[in-house]
C-alpha cells in the first residue's frame, strides 16, 4: 500500500513535458458540392399508387364477426348483502358482446350504504346511511329493449362490487343505458 501511494505522490509532482508542443495540422481541400432541391423519391410507392387509381380496392361492407365490443353505460343499481344494504350510482365499460349480454370490465361507483355504527351514548349499534364508494369487479348485462324517447338501449345488469367503505364485496342489480 505504501509503494502505491509513493508511486502515485511521485508522478503527480513530475511536471509534463510535451505539454507545450503543439500538434502537426495541415490543410484539407474539400471539393464543394451542390445539393439539388429534391426529395429522394420510391418509384414502387408511385407505381402503387397509380395502379390504386386506375383500380380501387372494393369497399368492405360485411359486417364485422368480432364480439369485442366497446360500450360505455351509465346506471343505478342496488343489493343487499349481510345486513347492509346499498345502492350507487355507476359508469359502465364493456368490451364484449355475445347475443344481447354484454361483459363488463372493472369499473367506478359512488353510493349509499345502510351501516351499523356503534352508538356510544346508547351502548348499541344503530344502523346509520353514509356516502360510499363500489369498484364493479364484474358485470354482465342483458340488453333487454330499445326506448326511442332518448334514444338509448337499456340493459339490466348484474354485477359483482367490492364496497370501499366496509372493506366486503357483494352484489347488486339494476338498469343501466348505452347508445350503442
Amino acid at each position: 500500500m505504501r509503494w502505491l501511494l509513493t508511486t502515485v505522490c511521485l508522478l503527480a509532482s513530475i511536471p509534463p513535458l510535451f505539454a507545450d508542443e503543439c500538434l502537426p495540422s495541415r490543410t484539407l481541400n474539400v471539393p464543394l458540392a451542390i445539393v439539388q432541391n429534391r426529395e429522394p423519391e420510391s418509384f414502387d410507392l408511385m407505381d402503387f399508387r397509380e395502379e390504386q387509381r386506375i383500380h380501387p380496392a372494393p369497399a368492405n361492407d360485411a359486417a364485422s364477426h368480432s364480439m369485442f365490443v366497446v360500450k360505455q353505460h351509465l346506471g343505478i343499481a342496488g343489493g343487499y348483502d349481510g345486513g347492509v344494504a346499498h345502492g350507487s350510482v355507476g359508469f359502465y365499460l364493456t368490451v364484449a358482446e355475445w347475443g344481447r349480454w354484454n361483459f363488463g370490465v372493472p369499473s367506478f361507483e359512488v353510493g349509499m350504504g345502510r351501516y351499523p355504527v356503534y352508538d356510544r351514548t346508547s351502548n348499541q349499534s344503530v344502523m346509520k346511511d353514509q356516502m360510499t364508494f363500489f369498484v364493479s369487479i364484474a358485470s354482465a348485462h342483458y340488453r333487454a329493449g330499445y326506448l326511442r324517447a332518448w334514444g338509448v338501449n337499456w340493459y339490466v345488469n348484474l354485477e359483482q362490487v367490492f364496497d370501499v367503505q366496509a372493506n366486503r364485496g357483494g352484489s347488486q342489480i339494476g338498469l343501466s343505458f348505452s347508445t350503442k
